[in-house]
């Protein structure tokens, strides 16, 4: 499942593209994206499959039992990832307003999650 890591990382990248265009909107869904694809090719390598869920909460909370820890981590900035929902959300549905300062931060979260199990 490769594929799942090497998309992750494009829409890492689509998420710098945005936040240097100031679409900070979409940097912040192509941030979810980005996570979301880690989190199931993380899954897929440690035990073959991941689910077919699009919530962050249920893949973080899958990746516990596997990967002790990220699990840590991600628990620990458990803000980023609810905000990271919040994004994939308002993507979809209703959109938010996000300012630069918010999403360098979801950026830099992310970013250290790609540079530990990325």
């Amino acid at each position: 499942m490769r594929e799942l890591l090497e998309r992750a990382r494009r829409f890492l990248r689509e998420a710098e593209d945005d936040v240097r265009k100031e679409f900070f909107d979409l940097a912040a869904f192509h941030l979810e994206q980005a996570l979301q694809l880690l989190l199931k090719y993380r899954l897929s390598e440690k035990v073959g499959y991941f689910s077919k869920t699009h919530s962050l909460s249920a893949l973080v909370e899958e990746i516990g039992e596997i990967e002790p820890e990220l699990s840590r981590f991600l628990g620990e900035n458990r803000r980023f990832v609810r905000e990271l929902e919040r994004a994939y959300i308002g993507a979809r549905y209703l959109p938010f307003q996000y300012g630069r300062e918010e999403v360098e931060e979801l950026l830099g979260f992310v970013r250290r999650v790609f540079e530990g199990w990325g």
